[in-house]
């Protein structure tokens, strides 16, 4: 798929390109919006009516709710993953079936449990990428699935964009569901 092909409802900020090596300010800019990421979900979902969270993100997809529950999910999985890779050296890291995760019965918990989750792993998350030099953000893990490896500082960005990614398609399909 080319990138003017991209989905604007799946993909509302495009997809996610690598900067293909360390940049400190690049980072910088990451740490920001890894740490404001829990903030700005609370804040969307402050008012919101219990049956907005029923709702599917766009036909076929996650519940809102599901898709709280996989941002929380999904975010411990990436700060798990950058504590193996700096106490391994390229360690295989573990991966998981999103999908199945996301039919287990604690998804239809409420999601302030996944934002308190994520609050909490967030605040240790950036408290460690603060502490990180250089070296560490070279550091790399290998997926088991694709046998590629990811350095670290494109991890963070990848994961950066994952936050704001799911956020934009949810204020979406607020606006969407307002309006119906």
């Amino acid at each position: 798929m080319s990138v003017s092909n991209i989905d604007p409802i799946v993909f509302p900020i495009g997809r996610y390109s690598s900067v293909g090596q360390f940049n400190r300010q690049k980072i910088n800019q990451w740490i920001y919006e890894v740490d404001q990421l829990p903030a700005s979900l609370l804040e969307v979902f402050i008012h919101l009516e219990e049956s907005f969270l029923e709702s599917p993100l766009r036909r076929g997809a996650w519940t809102i709710r599901q898709l709280i529950h996989h941002i929380a999910d999904s975010h411990h999985h990436a700060y798990t993953r950058f504590k193996w890779t700096l106490t391994e050296n390229e360690p295989v890291i573990k991966a998981y079936d999103e999908k199945a995760w996301s039919l287990l019965s604690d998804a239809s918990a409420p999601i302030q449990f996944s934002l308190d989750h994520l609050s909490a792993v967030h605040r240790k998350w950036v408290f460690l990428l603060h502490k990180m030099d250089e070296n560490d953000f070279n550091s790399r893990f290998q997926h088991p699935d694709t046998k590629s490896f990811h350095f670290l500082y494109d991890y963070l960005g990848m994961y950066a964009w994952h936050g704001n990614h799911h956020l934009t398609q949810i204020k979406q399909a607020l606006e969407q569901f307002n309006q119906d």
